[in-house]
């Protein structure tokens, strides 16, 4: 298992309401489980779109 840290970050009312409704739904354990998950799809998605960027069809 890899090292792992312990961060604090600002949200909105309406991101920790959606948080919380991932919790209830019993999907994940804790918020933490949320946000790892939130970060592994934007890193899927980030990815994704710099492959787009960079295949040679993109420019032309």
């Amino acid at each position: 298992m890899s090292v792992r840290r312990t961060v604090t970050v600002s949200i909105t009312p309406e991101q920790d309401a959606l948080l919380r409704a991932f919790l209830a739904s019993g999907r994940y354990r804790s918020i933490s489980e949320v946000l790892r998950s939130a970060l592994r799809l934007l890193e899927r998605d980030e990815a994704s779109t710099l492959a787009a960027i960079r295949s040679p069809a993109a420019h032309g």
